[in-house]
């Protein structure tokens, strides 16, 4: 038998190892007579592991990593909920999915470079495992200090240290993200690559709901994650903005995860005709691929806003404890403050104010926002 190094180009970037790769099964073609032969030049890490809304936006590196390193392999290191939001990217040629242990392939192998734009110590010591001869963003030291890596890193390490400083930041995260990571560009919106056939389980969803159309529909995503529940408008304020919509000829299409499901029931029977209801218990793909039939959609800031902006949606999004200067809607959308609070962007998980922020956007504002945006 000939030596396999004879017959095979292994360092091309669609090798499988274990099966043959999709180009010899879809069109027979032998290894060293492929025309998709793309030899590998830069072997990347990227350790990116949550929240998924994180994960997402983060994908906008994906473009400038392409430009910066031709020729680049990436492995992401990522956490299991948010791996869903990585799968069918062309830009990642691998997803390791990890809890709280280290891969094995980060013990065996060696990359060019590696990149953490977090400075979460499980995230840095990831980082600091993988073997490479260039490192940026953070790593971890022998003593369990995370070591920021540039100038961009120590301002986003002590953002994320001091509340008052968070509030003071004027930037986007896209724009952080250049300089902790050290791009050469600022990265782009978030990308996210959904199958043929996902697109058609959310228009086949449309025909069974009744959906109409040729009307338009928005979307409202009612909750706002666990981890600073604050960040969610009022029940009232999103019926009262779906049935003036539907009374001006809009179809509302309710959005949610599981701990939505209740609120979103009863906003169904409430808000009456014209209220459609997504469904509470899709997994992530499946939401995306529906939240992808709006027109426009109203969000806090959640994991929906950024799959909005992925799937070039109008985003109206409401913010009030965290920070919307560190959110760029690259041009399609609006933010939605209330006015005449200095306590803005607190990241508090509790307020005690009555009314608080989110109680104080008026279902005036944001009705006005979804106008300007409606097609």
């Amino acid at each position: 038998m000939k030596d396999p190094r004879d017959q095979f180009h292994f360092d091309c970037r669609h090798m499988l190892w274990s099966r043959p790769c999709r180009f010899h099964k879809e069109e027979g073609v032998r290894c060293l007579e492929c025309p998709h032969y793309d030899p590998v030049k830069t072997r990347v890490l990227l350790v990116k592991l949550a929240a998924d809304g994180d994960v997402l936006r983060t994908t906008g590196v994906l473009p400038v990593l392409e430009r910066e390193f031709p020729g680049t392999h990436l492995t992401w290191a990522t956490a299991p909920s948010a791996a869903p939001l990585l799968e069918n990217h062309p830009k990642v040629d691998r997803i390791l999915v990890t809890g709280r242990g280290v891969p094995p392939e980060l013990l065996a192998e060696e990359f060019d470079l590696v990149l953490c734009p977090d400075a979460d110590p499980f995230s840095a010591a990831l980082a600091s495992v993988g073997r490479t001869g260039r490192r940026r963003g953070y790593t971890l030291a022998d003593n369990g200090v995370v070591r920021p890596l540039s100038r961009g890193a120590r301002e986003w390490l002590a953002m994320g240290l001091d509340d008052d400083l968070k509030r003071k930041g004027d930037r986007t995260y896209q724009e952080i993200l250049q300089d902790v990571l050290e791009l050469s560009e600022r990265p782009g919106p978030p990308e996210l690559h959904l199958t043929e056939e996902e697109k058609e389980g959310a228009r086949r969803f449309r025909r069974a709901a009744g959906i109409p159309g040729d009307r338009p529909l928005v979307g409202l995503n009612t909750g706002a994650g666990s981890r600073w529940p604050r960040k969610r408008w009022t029940y009232e304020g999103f019926l009262e903005l779906g049935r003036r919509l539907a009374s001006k000829g809009c179809s509302v299409l309710l959005l949610g995860g599981p701990s939505e499901e209740e609120r979103n029931k009863r906003l169904l029977a409430e808000g009456g005709r014209g209220f459609f209801d997504a469904g509470s218990r899709n997994p992530v793909r499946d939401f995306a691929a529906r939240l992808g039939l709006c027109d426009v959609l109203v969000t806090g800031d959640t994991l929906a806003l950024h799959l909005g902006m992925a799937a070039g949606i109008p985003v109206v999004a409401l913010f009030g404890p965290t920070s919307s200067a560190e959110i760029d809607l690259f041009g399609k959308g609006e933010k939605i403050l209330p006015e005449g609070l200095d306590c803005l962007c607190c990241y508090r998980t509790k307020c005690e104010k009555k009314p608080n922020c989110m109680d104080l956007i008026s279902v005036d504002q944001v009705l006005e926002a979804v106008e300007r945006w409606l097609p």
